[in-house]
């Protein structure tokens, strides 16, 4: 087929670019984001508690993220739900005889995901997915 024999979806083609793109489902993109904001909110927490050094980028974005999953648990379902997402991200209590062991043994357990959590949030995944949670944030206003 020839170029020219093709020229009339040109029209079509862009009418259709000029669309704006249909908007994901709230409800999915939300139960996504907290779902992600959980294990994001639980590195951020054994890079503080290890000593693992986490970029301030990464930090900001993080903190938005975790924000945004915040409100929305506190939307959904009040205090409690919110202070249970809290629960969930927080790093075990480390105790008794052997806690600079068991420490050391989880901090060493999460260093490669603490990383890896600094290069994503650093990315343009870590850009979509701030965007993505101030739009989820603003949802809920």
């Amino acid at each position: 087929m020839t170029l020219r024999r093709l020229a009339w979806l040109l029209p079509l083609l862009a009418a259709c670019a000029a669309e704006p793109p249909m908007a994901a489902a709230p409800a999915a993109d939300a139960q996504a984001l907290a779902a992600r904001a959980t294990g994001i909110g639980g590195l951020v927490r054994a890079a503080q508690l290890c000593g693992i050094p986490l970029s301030q980028q990464a930090q900001d974005r993080a903190a938005r993220i975790e924000a945004a999953a915040i409100a929305l648990h506190q939307h959904r379902g009040g205090m409690p739900a919110r202070d249970g997402f809290l629960r969930e991200m927080a790093p075990p209590g480390f105790e008794g005889r052997r806690r600079t062991q068991d420490r050391a043994a989880w901090c060493a357990g999460r260093r490669g995901a603490v990383e890896s959590l600094d290069a994503m949030l650093n990315g343009p995944e870590g850009t979509a997915l701030m965007q993505q949670a101030e739009a989820a944030e603003a949802r809920l206003r």
